[in-house]
């Protein structure tokens, strides 16, 4: 059994210095409006209650036309709200596990916050050795809310890993940019995730689209978000099911439009 150090900064020290690289989402230990989150437990009860009613949100937004859908939709987005234990190892090498939390949607479905309840730092293996612990990390925090979709939607794992994947990957590739290695944060993405069998097979294949001096990192996902479902009845460009010169046409004009 891994013996541990005690770790050499709390949960508040580390949250605050990796602040700056969390972007728009609101990471908080104590918010001042503690209405209006759907806890942990909650996200894996779809049937009823909080979770119950964000559903309804995503439907009348586009997202959730069925229950394939609303999950897939669901896993992208409880994916993002993983952005600070993956800032934790990008920026400091560091292990952060959560233990508990809660999650804050926006009016337009979007994870606006992450309220940590409680979690803890793990000390005691070498930085540059810390990345199964990451994993681990990252594992703990969704794969109980994935496996309740999936009973509740009937989507499968393989498509529901997927949605995780992109969004994982995204945080890498967003945070890495923030500290000037996105190259080197998404290599350090795939090799992590490709430890898992079901992540590996489920990892998104990525491009970089360029215009002028900005350049994004873009996603053909393994599986169909569903969002097509919806009555916009349009398809993402990360979806693996339109053609590539579609792709490439809708992520330049995303990529000119965001100069």
């Amino acid at each position: 059994m891994q013996t541990l150090s005690q770790p050499d900064v709390s949960v508040p020290v580390l949250l605050d210095r990796l602040s700056h690289l969390t972007g728009a989402l609101r990471v908080t230990l104590d918010p001042p409006d503690p209405d209006g989150w759907i806890h942990a437990d909650a996200l894996m009860t779809p049937e009823n209650g909080a979770l119950a009613d964000f559903i309804v949100c995503l439907a009348d937004a586009g997202f959730g036309a069925n229950r394939r859908a609303a999950a897939a939709s669901l896993l992208l987005r409880h994916g993002w709200a993983a952005g600070p234990i993956i800032a934790a190892y990008l920026a400091e090498r560091r292990t952060l596990r959560i233990h508990d939390f809660a999650l804050r949607f926006s009016a337009s479905t979007l994870v606006e916050g992450i309220w940590i309840r409680q979690a803890d730092i793990l000390a005691g293996r070498n930085p540059a050795e810390a990345g199964p612990d990451v994993l681990a990390s990252l594992l703990a925090f969704s794969e109980p809310v994935l496996e309740s979709l999936r009973r509740w939607s009937g989507y499968s794992r393989h498509a529901l890993w997927s949605m995780l994947a992109s969004s994982w990957l995204a945080q890498f590739s967003t945070i890495g940019e923030l500290l000037g290695e996105r190259e080197r944060a998404v290599r350090a993405a795939r090799a992590l995730l490709a430890r898992h069998p079901e992540l590996a097979r489920a990892l998104p294949e990525t491009y970089v689209i360029a215009s002028g001096d900005r350049s994004e990192v873009c996603q053909i996902l393994k599986a169909c978000c569903l969002q097509h479902k919806g009555f916009r009845r349009r398809f993402c460009p990360s979806c693996p099911v339109i053609q590539d010169r579609e792709r490439f046409v809708r992520n330049r004009e995303w990529v000119c439009r965001a100069k």
